[in-house]
């Protein structure tokens, strides 16, 4: 059991559906910060079976989306 209620899971889970709906392609960490949790707490309601994550991005996803990778373009 975590340090957050019954309640206040249920508006993070509110909110993690809201922006994946906005923003489909959303990372882990993006669905984080929106929610205001860290992504091990998502994690352990996604291993409760409350939710689905995302994949983790590979480290070659997450270099071609620094601003110095798309400037070498």
């Amino acid at each position: 059991m975590g340090r957050y209620t019954e309640k206040e899971e249920e508006v993070i889970l509110e909110r993690v559906k809201e922006y994946i709906s906005k923003n489909p392609e959303a990372s882990r960490g993006k669905l984080a910060i929106y929610a205001g949790v860290s992504v091990m707490v998502l994690e352990r309601l996604e291993n409760e079976g409350r939710m689905k994550l995302p994949q983790k991005l590979t480290t070659k996803q997450i270099r071609a989306s620094t601003p110095w990778a798309k400037k070498r373009i």
